[in-house]
């Protein structure tokens, strides 16, 4: 099988933290060719560790769509640029996988909705936790019949905003603290 050559939009905390790390583990079915962000200190840094030449890094992402040897791409932009650059990538017909959530208002999320219809592509939302230990354990209850037959699943999450503001990497970043999307914080979980 070929490894699908990948652009990354945005190489912020998300990339360097959470999908980074992926990326690593799956080595032999991706491979990150091209990458973009408006810091142009943080495009150097990432060049040499991804093994890039100058030609692949863009402080532009309508520049870097023009590439035809792009086969995905991995959009991480703040919440408020979502759908923007969604929009423009969809447009492009290329598959997206896309950090969460999708829009910063309602009307904008249901217009992404239908970005993969409207441009027939695929669209995927890069959320979940199905790696967490909490998870598997629950999964291997429910595989084990340990709970018994499981119909219908919930899951609740509880978390200490304020300290999580003030000591978690992800919340206590400055564009979470005063975010240009309503509902900061509490929309983006």
């Amino acid at each position: 099988m070929r490894k699908l050559k990948m652009g990354i939009i945005g190489i912020g905390m998300a990339f360097e933290k959470l999908h980074y790390p992926a990326f690593q583990k799956l080595q032999d079915k991706y491979q990150i060719i091209v990458i973009c962000d408006v810091d142009k200190e943080k495009l150097v840094n990432w060049k040499t560790k991804l093994g890039l030449s100058d030609k692949d890094l863009y402080t532009d992402y309508k520049e870097m769509i023009k590439r035809t040897d792009i086969d995905a791409y991995f959009i991480m932009v703040p919440i408020e640029l979502n759908f923007e650059v969604t929009e423009v990538i969809a447009k492009a017909g290329k598959p997206i996988i896309c950090e969460k959530p999708l829009a910063p208002t309602l009307e904008q999320a249901k217009a992404a909705r239908d970005l993969p219809k409207k441009y027939n592509i695929p669209v995927m939302i890069a959320e979940n936790y199905r790696q967490n230990e909490e998870i598997n354990i629950i999964r291997d209850m429910v595989i084990t019949n340990k709970v018994g037959r499981a119909i219908y699943f919930v899951w609740n999450r509880v978390m200490n905003t304020p300290k999580d503001m003030k000591e978690n990497k992800f919340p206590a970043r400055e564009w979470r603290q005063h975010p240009e999307f309503p509902g900061g914080v509490f929309m983006d979980t």
